[in-house]
């Protein structure tokens, strides 16, 4: 068997992949009622956060910035603010949404990471 020709150079932050669950497109439904054929998309949203050795230090961080990360979803489909909901807890985002953190992430790509 040959080597492996290449290594992914490691990036130094780790990965917040969430997903919208039912609870959140009932939402979205209940602000636009007359458009029921509202469909979450397929892929789901990363954020890069912080380079965590972890599981547990992720979730820390999940308790003090679910808030944010709460705020950019709804934020997403609606600017706003005034339609977001207003009680946002801990609790309320874990029912809305999955998640799955990751402590590595690898660059497949040569050139530099560029923010827009």
């Amino acid at each position: 068997m040959d080597p492996i020709p290449v290594f992914f150079d490691s990036v130094r932050r780790s990965a917040f992949v969430i997903k919208p669950k039912q609870p959140f497109l009932d939402w979205l439904i209940e602000i636009d009622q007359e458009n029921e054929s509202i469909v979450l998309k397929e892929d789901q949203d990363v954020y890069l956060l912080p380079v965590f050795d972890e599981t547990k230090q992720m979730e820390n961080w999940l308790k003090r910035n679910f808030d944010q990360i709460f705020c950019d979803q709804m934020n997403n489909w609606y600017i706003t603010e005034e339609l977001w909901v207003q009680k946002r807890t801990l609790k309320l985002f874990k029912e809305w949404f999955d998640y799955s953190f990751h402590t590595t992430v690898l660059d497949f790509l040569e050139e530099p990471i560029k923010k827009d």
